[in-house]
């Protein structure tokens, strides 16, 4: 009995893990370091919410990319560098996204965006692998063998990946995310700018692995990412 009690629990607490996937992909991939700021020409309806990006887009109040900057200042034990969408030289295009990612054994999973490179808010979107449109932020849900799920976000020329099962199943705190460096890139279309940090311990738990792959997932049981 305390088996098909423990089988149904793992169930319920996938369906929440598949639910916190679409969220964060919905969410631009970075709901482990997004901007939280109160929209400040917005009404609470359902409407308004619905495309709440591409308002804040056409009316954000001129002190709105400080306060991304301050924002980020406060949050991390560095701010690197803000860099503007358009100027950078590492965005991917959709076709470039897909090679990468293929490449790093993550081929057969959909990749989404939903910002263009203006900042605007579009309906979530499956890429084209021989399209050379750009995209500032990609996300993709992948399952592990064991059934363990990860969000892989390609932000800039920056990917890292979060444990979705693990954040959720062991409440230690501050996230985790895995990078290959030690810092991690958040973009903020209201600036339509990257901010490249190095997150403050008690805010984002980053932790260092070689290369991002789907091979270097399928190892990383709870145990092994604790060891970090």
């Amino acid at each position: 009995m305390k088996k098909k009690k423990s089988q149904k629990n793992r169930s319920l607490a996938l369906v929440l893990v598949l639910l916190f996937a679409v969220i964060a992909a919905f969410c631009g991939g970075v709901i482990y370091y997004q901007l939280h700021r109160t929209p400040k020409v917005q009404t609470a309806t359902a409407q308004s919410a619905s495309s709440s990006t591409e308002k804040s887009t056409a009316a954000v109040p001129k002190e709105e990319p400080e306060d991304a900057k301050a924002y980020y200042s406060e949050n991390a034990k560095k701010l690197l560098a803000v860099i503007s969408a358009k100027q950078s030289e590492n965005v991917y295009s959709e076709k470039a996204v897909g090679k990468e990612l293929s490449a790093r054994g993550f081929g057969k999973i959909p990749i989404t965006y939903t910002y263009t490179m203006d900042g605007n808010f579009e309906d979530e979107a499956q890429i084209d692998t021989t399209s050379a449109t750009l995209h500032p932020q990609y996300t993709a849900t992948y399952k592990t063998g064991s059934g363990d799920y990860w969000t892989i976000t390609i932000c800039n020329d920056c990917i890292t990946a979060y444990p979705v099962t693990y954040n959720l199943e062991h409440n230690s705190g501050a996230e985790v995310i895995l990078a290959e460096g030690e810092s991690v890139t958040a973009y903020d279309s209201a600036t339509n700018s990257f901010y490249e940090v190095i997150p403050k311990p008690a805010v984002l738990a980053l932790k260092r692995i070689p290369a991002i792959t789907a091979q270097a997932l399928e190892k990383l049981s709870a145990q092994e990412i604790e060891k970090l």
